[in-house]
């Protein structure tokens, strides 16, 4: 059982690295209409919570609820700052003559 905990943290920790890579990728431009904010949300709250029951369940060591914290804080902060950009307006090349 130990086992499938820290297999579903390492999970945890891709699934909130490619959120934030996928973000950092996108950068400013049309962010409200390329970054799926929604389905971020409910996919980093389900890798978050996902990990709970196999720790509880089992004699996990602190090294994994550290990491579980870690990935926990780790998913907030992503998901705060892709809804932040949602809300700046976008940085489009402005024309001057």
């Amino acid at each position: 059982m130990i086992a499938l905990a820290w297999a579903l943290l390492a999970v945890q920790i891709l699934v909130t690295g490619w959120y934030a890579y996928r973000l950092t990728r996108i950068g400013h431009h049309g962010v409200a209409e390329t970054y799926p904010t929604r389905r971020a949300a409910s996919a980093l709250i389900a890798v978050c919570v996902f990990p709970l029951p196999a720790l509880l369940a089992t004699d996990a060591p602190a090294a994994a609820w550290g990491l579980w914290g870690g990935g926990y804080i780790a998913a907030a902060l992503v998901y705060s700052f892709a809804d932040t950009l949602r809300d700046v307006p976008s940085a489009a090349p402005t024309a001057t003559t």
